[in-house]
């Protein structure tokens, strides 16, 4: 609860501080008048107010008609998700100008120098500039406000509008019996109010039609609620694949009741769950080792050591259970990647990852440098990495977390074939 109420909080401030600059900057153009503040607030209390009424009155369990997210949700995810873009943007131009205007109010206190700054700022050529520079920052704030509301706006629609990744990915010393072998990645589906049975059966189906060897899903089942469950293993049932479905826990599986999701999962799905476990798979008379790890309840940004050692000791427990341990190709399910550097220095050919979402709201992405928060916290954010032969593949998952926006980042499910 502390972690949600941290995250309101930080929100409501961002918010606070977008309606003060606005305010601010409507003081500075000759249409203000001292009833725009009242205004200006309205949309602020209304949409907050209507948070939250549902979050807190009717709790995370309010499902409403298709119609009434339309008219009474979506509005309010835009809102949202554009204010909080405009204040990281406001505090960030903030955070870079808080030097300049520091050593401007020192100097200020110094009589002499006050006077002499007060002559500059009369000269014409100064004014100039300063008159280009407020029509700039005009211009800028305009500019800024349409592409939050506008990407907002657009990444909601399109929050479930997925698209499927193919990836060749070579072992080390692969056996001929293996290679070509195909492997479906699938990621974070947070089961819940923003992916619901209906939502979830487009991607089972989907599954099923890529008709891969194995399928794999480490983590994040459910969103916030355990009984989420329920829908996911209804929408799943029918998914097949030939060689096993395995799976694995994730952060928000932890945070509900993992006894009661890991529970579900192996009773009424065709799920594999690997906690801290591994499967010896025979393909072609070869051998193959899915490993499988549950994450903590932790959110944070590092790999918990704890996970560290389930991984240390599955591997061990694979090792002991094998001969010609190291010329047989190993899978790794781990839920969150930021450990990949350690990884590496274990006998495991290939990891599957997701938590990251690949960011879920990509503000700016080119090539490969992606601006969101996910970039802050780890170098591992989506798509393929590989250390000498050892290799991570990081999922931009199917869910969405805090807001069902996704903006430059399309949930993603991944075909990886082995060669």
């Amino acid at each position: 609860m502390g972690f949600f109420l941290t995250v309101i909080l930080v929100v409501l401030l961002l918010q606070a501080f977008v309606y003060y600059r606005f305010i601010r900057f409507l003081k500075t153009t000759k249409y203000y008048k001292p009833s725009f503040k009242y205004i200006v607030l309205i949309p602020f209390v209304v949409f907050n107010v209507s948070f939250f009424i549902i979050s807190f009155v009717f709790g995370r369990d309010f499902n409403p008609p298709e119609w009434f997210r339309i008219v009474g949700l979506y509005p309010f995810y835009v809102w949202e998700a554009a204010t909080m873009f405009i204040g990281l943007i406001l505090v960030a131009g903030w955070i870079i100008k808080f030097p300049f205007i520091l050593v401007s109010w020192i100097l200020k206190l110094i009589r002499p120098v006050r006077a002499k700054m007060e002559v500059i700022k009369q000269k014409p050529v100064v004014q100039r500039i300063n008159t280009s520079r407020r029509k700039f920052l005009r211009t800028a704030t305009f500019a800024v406000s349409a592409y939050a509301f506008s990407g907002a706006t657009y990444g909601m629609i399109r929050h479930n509008s997925y698209s499927i990744e193919t990836q060749e990915i070579k072992i080390n010393n692969l056996p001929q019996e293996l290679k070509g072998l195909t492997i479906t990645l699938i990621s974070d589906i947070h089961a819940g109010q923003y992916m619901t049975e209906d939502d979830m059966r487009e991607y089972a189906d989907a599954l099923n039609e890529l008709n891969s060897d194995i399928i794999c899903i480490p983590g994040d089942f459910v969103n916030y609620q355990p009984q989420d469950i329920n829908n996911f293993t209804k929408a799943f049932r029918d998914v097949k694949a030939k060689h096993g479905i395995y799976g694995t826990l994730g952060n928000h599986d932890y945070f509900v009741d993992p006894e009661y999701v890991a529970k579900a999962i192996q009773n009424d799905s065709p799920v594999k769950l690997l906690r801290n476990e591994f499967n010896k798979i025979n393909i072609n008379g070869k051998e193959l080792i899915i490993l499988g790890v549950e994450d903590t309840r932790d959110a944070g940004v590092q790999m918990n050591k704890r996970v560290m050692g389930y991984i240390d000791n599955t591997l061990n427990s694979a090792k002991a259970g094998s001969q010609d341990f190291s010329s047989i190709p190993k899978i790794l399910l781990c839920h969150k990647p930021y450990a990949f550097d350690d990884i590496a220095q274990r006998e495991i050919d290939l990891t599957v990852a997701g938590h990251t979402h690949g960011g879920q709201v990509v503000p700016v992405k080119i090539g490969n440098f992606n601006m969101s928060f996910a970039a802050l916290v780890s170098k591992y954010i989506d798509g393929l990495y590989t250390t000498g032969n050892k290799h991570l593949y990081v999922s931009r998952g199917i869910g969405s977390v805090g807001l069902p926006i996704r903006l430059n980042c399309p949930p993603e499910i991944t075909k990886i074939t082995l060669v």
